[in-house]
């Protein structure tokens, strides 16, 4: 009997940056995912949120990469308890992702692109209005 379109659990998580998840504060976070925290600024970056997010639990980001071959965005709340927030991988020209992400108070939004296997960051502040995220 052949199987086909299976997906092998262990090789479709093999990438998942789980301890990137786990980690508790941002360089450790980006040593997990990326495997240092030291990752160049740059102006191909844009990100649109807002100044002041007025629900903390659904703060809405678009995120679009200046670069060609986009492979990855990664999304780092620096004041969340678990900072590392989201990795989405991209494929052909992709370059855009819309998400909403949660936000424990008002800090820095920490985009990093990976394109032709370079890693890349741009930063963005967002304050939290009254309904922070609780827990």
């Amino acid at each position: 009997m052949a199987l086909t379109g299976m997906i092998i659990p262990g090789a479709a998580l093999a990438e998942y940056p789980t301890r990137a998840f786990l980690a508790k504060e941002t360089p450790e976070a980006l040593r997990e995912a990326f495997g240092s925290a030291d990752i160049g600024a740059t102006d191909k970056i844009e990100i649109e949120a807002p100044d002041i997010a007025s629900d903390a639990n659904m703060v809405p980001v678009r995120i679009r990469s200046g670069f060609v071959n986009t492979e990855s965005i990664s999304l780092v709340v620096a004041g969340n308890e678990s900072p590392f927030t989201a990795v989405f991988k991209l494929y052909e020209s992709q370059n855009f992702v819309a998400t909403r992400i949660r936000m424990s108070e008002s800090s820095d939004l920490l985009v990093v692109v990976k394109a032709d296997g370079m890693l890349h960051t741009s930063t963005r502040p967002i304050r939290v209005g009254r309904n922070r995220c609780e827990g």
